[in-house]
């Protein structure tokens, strides 16, 4: 029997799956999400699955070898303010931390949204003040017990969270990442007054320098564990029921999987989910086709997610943005802005505006005849001609094309004294020139030249748009591959078992330092690291792994003293040197000068090392891609069709390519439209596109 290696990512308007077999053929699967029921999404298109492969549902989850998930639960919950009521206990005199925040009005807002000054404001408190208690006892930056802890103290907290409401409890003590004990106890006292209950414990979940970040990342934690849990309970029965026999996997905001059990104590590394997929898929698919540096750009219903490659390893980030809180962990890298192919298009005060508001999947745009009446990025695509009404999910969904004409005719059209074609493109125009803005934002304005990237453009509408912000940037190649529009789903399925354990363990090299392997001492060093591994590593064997096939990454955080921001640089594999700590400390000073500028630097004010961290990481059964699948040759298949496209002003004929006319090799000169079962792939004139062999579509820009 074929084995199958399966992963899912359950969006906001659409639920991608891709199902692997162990001969690595791909198949592709598209369903609306359910957002009452997110696993209904999934066995959708797992029931298309299995009806392609002439098999009933249980037969093929019976032969699922790997399950891998993303989901957008934790996400949601959090921007819609569902999380569960936290009660938070702080060391006495610190209870205003959350409240103090830091200052900056703008962090996760849109640039139009940071220019109104009259009504910027910090955002809410992720925890009330009301639900906020102090109790009294101290720990120094030591771990030295200065004050001891009242017990009573802690007793009475909890008697007043409890009933002011608290339904989970968080605990962020001072300085208890260097001396667990008071966290502990309190943890022990909470579960003795309010049986139950679940408690997070920022020394066991967290335990990082950082009062704020620690004490916010620690709440949001607690908030969303109860609903993650619940929801990944749900879905694994649900999937359990109709016939699969492994646990799945879930996807984590750092790049790699997790056992359900591990996802449901770290909820909010689970923030990102689905989007971090993509840039997974598109690193392991660029290693293959030696495209070292990319801008991995996901375009779907709702958002525009962009992130980078560089030398084969996707950037990440020490925090996670997630809303207008920063959460204190590690991340792959991905920037998003309100831009997908439900966006709104609407005009204000006489200016035509797209986004950030989307139709999602119910109603969805007008043109899905679902009861949407106002015009979506979708409606302009079909009225331009670059869909196919009836090609809209391989044709299982019919789209209306009178329907979008008049959705643009009468909230953008007659507004603005325009035709339906014109306010269809100035539509398509403002959302490409927001996408590629936002490109440059995470190239340019962070000292990176687009013209050394590929573009990856994926997701449901992104191959559709990438050949105008491509071009726009100066990109030398924008690459569509096979898998675009399961694509993140695709990456999920490409990742590894995954353990991230840190601790803050501050070590100082003094201004003036010219030696820092005598100055930072590696042994101390090696120390920090071996604990770390060895906890990642049974974290992984209790979830199954192999300890044999567990590797690790390690990486310390640092900076220049006295600086509050840190950058995260790599430890060379083997045994901790003095050599190896100089050579460390060399390329946080390249990295810094890199990012902010020659001869920014400033080493004689001494280095220190704020954090260490250790991931650790496990292969997945997973089956590998298959090479030359599509035919050398269209042989007896008809040749292209054409079809009108209004663009830059005019009608014109565009050619029109169907997935039977792709073979590897085939050139195609735009203007083209290339129709896949699953996705639009347009060529636009001026250019070149070449299939290349995994059946990816690449687009040139001609000289």
């Amino acid at each position: 029997m074929p084995s199958y290696y399966v992963a899912s990512d359950i969006g906001g308007t659409f639920t991608d799956t891709v199902v692997i077999d162990d001969n690595g053929r791909v198949g592709r699967y598209k369903s609306s999400t359910v957002p009452d029921n997110p696993a209904e999404g999934v066995l959708g298109t797992l029931v298309d699955a299995a009806e392609e492969r002439g098999v009933d549902l249980a037969e093929l989850l019976a032969d699922v070898e790997t399950f891998a998930h993303g989901t957008t639960i934790a996400t949601n919950a959090l921007l819609e303010g569902r999380t569960k009521k936290v009660g938070l206990i702080q060391t006495r005199g610190f209870g205003d931390t959350l409240t103090t925040m830091r200052g900056f009005k703008g962090t996760g807002l849109e640039e139009e949204e940071i220019k109104r000054f009259r009504t910027l404001v910090k955002q809410p408190p992720a925890v009330p003040r009301s639900l906020t208690e102090e109790v009294t006892e101290r720990v120094d930056y030591a771990g030295r017990v200065v004050c001891p802890l009242d017990e009573d103290d802690v007793r009475r907290a909890v008697a007043r969270l409890r009933d002011a409401g608290a339904e989970v409890f968080a605990v962020s003590l001072l300085w208890s990442f260097a001396n667990d004990a008071h966290e502990r106890r309190v943890g022990e006292i909470v579960a003795e007054e309010v049986p139950g209950a679940s408690v997070t414990l920022s020394s066991a979940f967290l335990p990082r320098i950082g009062e704020y970040e620690r004490t916010l990342t620690t709440a949001v934690n607690a908030g969303l564990r109860p609903l993650l849990g619940a929801s990944l309970d749900s879905f694994e029965s649900t999937l359990a029921a109709a016939g699969l026999r492994t646990g799945p996997l879930l996807m984590q905001s750092g790049g790699g999987l997790a056992t359900f059990a591990e996802a449901e104590k770290r909820a909010a590394a689970a923030v990102m989910s689905g989007p971090v997929g993509g840039v997974v898929a598109s690193q392991y698919l660029g290693s293959r086709d030696q495209h070292r540096n990319i801008v991995t750009t996901d375009m779907g219903g709702t958002s525009f997610d962009v992130g980078l490659v560089l030398d084969e390893r996707p950037v990440m980030s020490n925090t996670t943005l997630i809303g207008r809180d920063r959460l204190a962990l590690p991340s792959v890298a991905v920037r998003a802005i309100g831009a997908g192919a439900g966006s709104i298009a609407s005009v204000r005060g006489g200016v035509l505006t797209v986004g950030p508001e989307s139709a999602g999947a119910r109603p969805g745009p007008a043109c899905y005849g679902r009861g949407g009446e106002r015009p979506t990025v979708a409606d302009a695509d079909l009225v331009l001609g670059y869909l196919n009404p009836d090609n809209f999910l391989g044709g299982r969904l019919t789209l209306d094309v009178e329907r979008a004409r008049a959705a643009i005719e009468e909230h953008i059209a007659r507004p603005t004294g325009l035709t339906v074609e014109q306010a269809a493109e100035g539509i398509k125009t403002i959302v490409d020139a927001r996408m590629a803005d936002l490109v440059r934002q995470v190239t340019v304005e962070q000292g990176y030249d687009p013209a050394d990237f590929a573009v990856f453009a994926y997701g449901g509408a992104g191959p559709l748009h990438a050949f105008s912000y491509g071009a726009e940037l100066g990109c030398p190649q924008i690459v569509v591959p096979l898998t675009a529009s399961v694509h993140s789903a695709f990456g999920i399925g490409s990742s590894d078992l995954t353990m991230v354990e840190e601790l803050s363990k501050p070590l100082q090299a003094p201004p003036g330092t010219t030696d820092y392997g005598d100055a930072l001492p590696p042994d101390e060093i090696e120390t920090a690291f071996t604990e770390l591994q060895d906890k990642a590593a049974r974290g992984l064997v209790e979830a199954g792994a192999d300890r044999e096939t567990v590797t690790f990454t390690r990486s310390v955080e640092i900076r220049f003293r006295a600086q509050i921001h840190v950058l995260t640089v790599s430890f060379d594999d083997g045994p901790i040197t003095a050599e190896g700590v100089n050579a460390m400390v060399a390329r946080f000073i390249d990295s810094y000068e890199g990012r902010f500028g020659k001869g920014s630097a400033f080493p004689e004010a001494g280095v220190e090392i704020t954090t260490f961290r250790v991931v650790a990481a496990s292969p997945v059964p997973r089956a590998e891609l298959e090479t030359g699948r599509l035919p050398q040759g269209v042989g007896s298949v008809a040749g292209p069709g054409s079809r009108r496209v209004f663009s830059d002003g005019e009608w014109t004929d565009a050619a029109v390519y169907r997935a039977e006319h792709l073979h590897e090799g085939l050139r195609i000169d735009g203007l083209a439209i290339v129709e896949l079962p699953d996705t639009t792939v347009v060529i636009g004139s001026g250019q070149e596109a070449v299939v290349d062999r995994l059946g990816g579509i690449v687009i040139h820009n001609r000289p």
